[in-house]
């Protein structure tokens, strides 16, 4: 099977853009951050924008990945890839990445004046909200990886069923309004096993939905004539949100809820319909960014963290330190996938 270069070329550029996101977060208006300012309407617009369809389409994208890697693996051979490729980096990022998070947090916010290592200590044996924000353990950003190995390993459970009990089924013939409709699955499952808005039930299903609907070809050619008004709609929910979110502080409105999950769903449909049509190419570039973009994940709030606790005290205006945070993370980011890359060879080499 032909490699699907749009879902890869995706991927990389979300993750990139979680360089702005993230950075952006230190300004918002609802919520602390490891770092935390003041509130900026303009960088919380930012954030509020973009984010209804920003996890979830990575979920969505999971599960196509998972329908194109069942064709070659096994299903042994699949869940040992998962082992590697999510549960060991999670592990090794939460001691390392998110342990250097959550220290700064604490001597920005609690002046915490101990060593690094000595903050270890208090990232193991306190927890309080899972956010890390007060230097406490959490697994930060990298709960994707944790509820994407998780799912994962259900999702393979439900096709083993399916291939037994259902072996012929196939949405291959799935209609537009159906695919506009089944939007509602995510929302069904979202109170499972939610923790702070966070759901593995909207997780698993977006993944399944990934897997059996969004990863036939049929489907995503009816999704890329109609890609363009479903971003239209995304664009128009998103900025009713800002406006009601952001800018009215009504944080409480049940249309909020309704904006956001429109948003969602045809920002997937937006998406992948758009990038089937016009992003499935491949070259030099997108290959190495779509070889390192877990990497890239696991490393970039970390440095967004420690550039703006250290820019901060040189750098008061706002869109200055923004700029120079995110300049800086991603510079650091990308020498910091190289450095790991080489060591990775080194370990290789080393080996043989």
């Amino acid at each position: 099977m032909k490699r699907k270069y749009y879902i890869d070329n995706i991927r990389w550029i979300f993750i990139l853009l979680l360089i702005p996101f993230h950075a952006a977060m230190a300004w918002n208006g609802w919520e602390g951050n490891y770092i935390w300012f003041e509130p900026c309407k303009p960088l919380s617009a930012f954030v509020i924008f973009v984010d209804p369809p920003y996890m979830a389409t990575l979920f969505v994208l999971a599960g196509m990945s998972i329908k194109f890697s069942l064709k070659k693996r096994s299903s042994k051979q699949f869940l040992m890839e998962r082992v590697h490729k999510l549960l060991v980096p999670l592990l090794i990022g939460i001691a390392t990445v998110v342990a250097v998070m959550t220290y700064y947090a604490d001597r920005f916010h609690n002046g915490y004046c101990g060593s690094f290592l000595s903050h270890y200590k208090v990232f193991f044996t306190h927890i309080s909200d899972f956010t890390g924000y007060d230097g406490y353990f959490t697994p930060g950003h990298l709960w994707f990886m944790l509820f994407l190995f998780l799912v994962s390993c259900l999702v393979l459970g439900v096709i083993g069923l399916q291939k037994r009990f259902l072996p012929d089924l196939s949405f291959e013939n799935c209609k537009l309004i159906g695919v506009i409709l089944i939007g509602v699955v995510p929302e069904i499952f979202a109170p499972v096993l939610d923790f702070g808005g966070k759901s593995i039930g909207r997780s698993f299903a977006l993944v399944l939905l990934g897997y059996y609907i969004f990863s036939e070809e049929t489907v995503i050619h009816r999704m890329e004539k109609y890609a363009g008004i479903f971003l239209g709609i995304t664009a128009v929910s998103s900025s009713c949100l800002v406006i009601l979110f952001v800018f009215l502080e009504n944080q409480t409105s049940v249309w909020n809820t309704i904006f956001c999950d429109i948003s969602q769903w045809f920002g997937i449909l937006g998406v992948i319909g758009f990038a089937g049509k016009h992003m499935n190419w491949n070259n030099k570039v997108t290959q190495y960014l779509s070889k390192n973009s877990f990497r890239i994940y696991i490393v970039h709030f970390m440095w967004i963290v420690i550039s703006q606790y250290y820019l901060s005290q040189v750098v008061s205006e706002i869109y200055l330190l923004y700029a120079l945070s995110v300049i800086s993370a991603l510079l650091l980011t990308l020498f910091t996938v190289e450095v790991i890359g080489w060591i990775e060879k080194m370990i290789k080499r080393d080996r043989k």
